[in-house]
């Protein structure tokens, strides 16, 4: 695998790529607080395309918004979509987890003359808004960005109380946690400070209704794969409930792992993603 960097006219996004550039292309968007390096188990077993893992803005190496941006959900479609027009990617299999697959989905509806497969890991429709709050939502969201303004960056003496923390609230083992804690790390003078945008941790000030989900998910006309750990994220299973009937062409899969089943089991991840058609 090597490092790549591509600026666009509003940022500089960073990320892995592995493959020859003839290769079938497959871009790859990680979770939220992730980087690319949550890819690096897949990597071994997608050597029949040429494959790119992005880092998001304000996540691994990626560059940060300016002073004033903030990290809205749809910015990170629209970078997304600068990303692919600007490496000039058709016939592009995207694959999405958490975080991602719910950005992917979105890419998807919106340049289906791009993307030709979606897989999705951990992630189908969109986290919507049922309450109506949209009042009281935003007055929080506007609430903690203020704290946030008063807070000083943390500075650890090294990573690994970072890597353990990380593995114990999540079904990672340490190897797994080290390699997206590490990324999101940079050196400073006493260790080591999160390279991750703290902005990035804050809550959307606006949330999607039901009507935003189905209108995308009846958007999306490619080939679509969705696949769970056993031990994921149980609103999944209300939102196939929900949903899977705008998507008449989903195919659904489950394996044994959690909510980073593709970093558990990638050889059977990267299985499922070949086999699309």
């Amino acid at each position: 695998m090597r490092a790549f960097s591509t600026k666009l006219p509003h940022i500089e996004l960073a990320g892995l790529q592995s493959g020859p550039q003839s290769f079938p292309q497959l871009l790859a968007l990680h979770g939220w607080l992730d980087n690319a390096q949550s890819f690096v188990p897949l990597n071994a077993h997608l050597d029949s395309f040429h494959r790119y893992f992005l880092d998001f803005p304000g996540h691994g190496c990626s560059g940060h918004r300016p002073t004033g941006g903030w990290y809205y959900f749809t910015e990170y479609v629209a970078d997304v979509v600068a990303f692919i027009e600007h490496e000039n990617l058709y016939d592009l299999h995207l694959v999405g987890h958490s975080m991602g697959g719910y950005v992917a989905q979105l890419v998807a509806s919106i340049c289906p003359e791009r993307v030709s497969k979606l897989t999705l890991i951990e992630a189908f429709g969109l986290y919507i808004s049922t309450q109506g709050d949209v009042v009281d939502h935003l007055a929080k969201a506007i609430s903690t960005r203020k704290r946030l303004a008063e807070k000083t960056a943390p500075i650890y003496p090294d990573s690994e109380r970072l890597v353990k923390l990380r593995a114990e609230k999540s079904e990672l083992s340490e190897d797994l946690a080290r390699l997206i804690i590490e990324r999101n790390l940079q050196p400073v003078a006493n260790g080591v400070e999160w390279r991750i945008d703290p902005r990035v941790r804050l809550a959307s000030p606006i949330r999607f209704t039901e009507a935003n989900a189905t209108d995308m998910l009846k958007h999306i006309v490619c080939p679509v794969q969705l696949i769970l750990g056993d031990t994921g994220h149980e609103d999944l299973r209300k939102a196939l409930a929900a949903w899977q009937k705008y998507v008449p062409q989903l195919q659904v899969h489950t394996l044994v792992g959690g909510h980073h089943v593709h970093m558990q089991q990638p050889e059977q991840v990267a299985q499922i993603i070949g086999s699309l058609s």
